[in-house]
């Protein structure tokens, strides 16, 4: 506001600069960049796996009347399996914040367009730096492949919500959105409850949850091996997540099966905020990381080259997916909603998807602010989007809004 002011007092000289600002993508979108002290990192364990302080991008609320409203969102990047996969990550951004950019701009709900509902809050992503969702803690530093490795992501949750309220007058907020893509959409299921239980200030009156392509399922490959199942197995033990993953998840859990509690489809049924989930049915990460098969179908367009087989291959895959969902019972919680289209896409959302991407004419942000905007109580078939099925018959894609969107480049 300071910067736009000096512009319009410089006179006509100063008109250039200022439509350049005003044109700049950057200028509108862009969230600033801020480290956790490292006194504070350090003395607390928060630590990303290369024991670099974690990280927020921040942008501060543009509308006044938003000034307590904020919208949290977790961001994504998979998660390493083993201690050498660890070890590789914690020379990337995804496990140290010591090369980040200072300034990020990102789309969905954390865009500044004013056609996402939330363009006027208080916008925050929270870097994902730990590998395992926010969930780890380990108290004992690891070594692999020549390098000492911290498991502390849900320290990093902690502090970083502390920061929040320290630094950027998250202590007044009132309204909470949040949300997450892939590996945060997998974070948002499950701290949601722990966020609103622990970390929010007593101010708040709103909070529901908007998990993004995080509905991954414990689901065989297409040769019968349980690959992706025993990998987030192990990701679970390997970073001592038991404690910081859904409470209630935990204590429903066969004794030595807490691990399941990794994964949404155990988490999702014991949430109890309202949420709505956003995800393809047949999302193509999970095509192309859990399922392994019909790849040359699944890489090319929205299944533009698919066999009659492979079709019926991805529509026995969506049937799965409707039936994990259904059987967690959020579809028919008060207050809840879900948007399940039939995109060959992960994270679209993230970029033009948000706005573009439609079921019954409905697109996933108009659908989000409806629910947004509901009572906690609401009836869940009021916010209910449900997929088609794709066609034996050219073209596949039932959803001809699918062909529009690009996949964000940030996943």
């Amino acid at each position: 506001q300071q910067f736009l002011l000096n512009l319009l007092q410089g006179g006509h000289t100063m008109i250039p600069l200022l439509f350049s600002f005003l044109l700049s993508p950057t200028a509108i979108n862009a969230l600033t960049l801020h480290k956790l002290s490292s006194e504070v990192a350090n003395s607390t364990g928060a630590v990303c796996l290369d024991g670099s302080p974690p990280a927020v991008y921040f942008d501060p609320a543009s509308d006044p009347k938003s000034n307590t409203s904020w919208v949290i969102f977790f961001r994504g990047g998979g998660w390493c399996y083993d201690e050498d996969d660890c070890a590789d990550r914690s020379l990337t951004d995804l496990g140290s914040t010591n090369q980040l950019d200072s300034e990020l701009t990102y789309g969905g709900p954390l865009d500044s367009d004013s056609s996402n509902p939330f363009a006027g809050f208080n916008r925050v992503l929270f870097w994902y730096c730990d590998g395992a969702s926010f969930s780890g803690d380990l108290a004992t530093p690891v070594s692999a492949k020549g390098h000492t490795m911290y498991f502390r992501g849900h320290r990093i949750l902690d502090q970083l919500f502390n920061f929040l309220a320290t630094d950027f007058g998250f202590s007044q907020a009132t309204d909470v959105l949040l949300t997450g893509c892939s590996a945060g959409g997998l974070a948002t299921f499950m701290h949601a409850d722990y966020i609103s239980s622990k970390l929010l200030p007593p101010s708040v009156s709103r909070f529901k949850a908007l998990p993004l392509s995080g509905f991954f399922l414990m689901h065989d490959t297409i040769y019968g091996k349980q690959l992706y199942s025993k990998q987030m197995k192990h990701v679970f033990k390997m970073q001592n997540c038991t404690h910081n993953v859904n409470e209630n998840c935990i204590n429903s859990s066969i004794t030595g099966e807490e691990w399941r509690c990794i994964f949404a489809n155990e988490t999702a049924a014991h949430v109890k905020t309202s949420i709505f989930i956003i995800n393809s049915a047949v999302d193509k990460w999970q095509m192309q990381n859990i399922w392994l098969g019909d790849q040359t179908c699944v890489n090319n367009g929205e299944f533009d080259n698919c066999t009659t087989d492979e079709i019926s291959d991805l529509n026995e895959w969506q049937t799965d997916f409707l039936t994990d969902l259904t059987n967690t019972g959020l579809t028919t919680m008060k207050g809840n909603g879900i948007f399940i289209e039939s995109c060959s896409e992960h994270c679209a959302v993230d970029g033009p998807g948000f706005a573009q991407i439609t079921i019954d004419g409905v697109s996933m942000n108009d659908a989000v602010k409806q629910w947004w905007n509901a009572p906690v109580d609401a009836d869940p078939s009021e916010y209910t989007y449900l997929p088609c099925s794709l066609s034996d018959d050219t073209p596949h894609q039932c959803n001809p809004s699918c062909r529009i969107q690009k996949t964000s480049k940030m996943n």
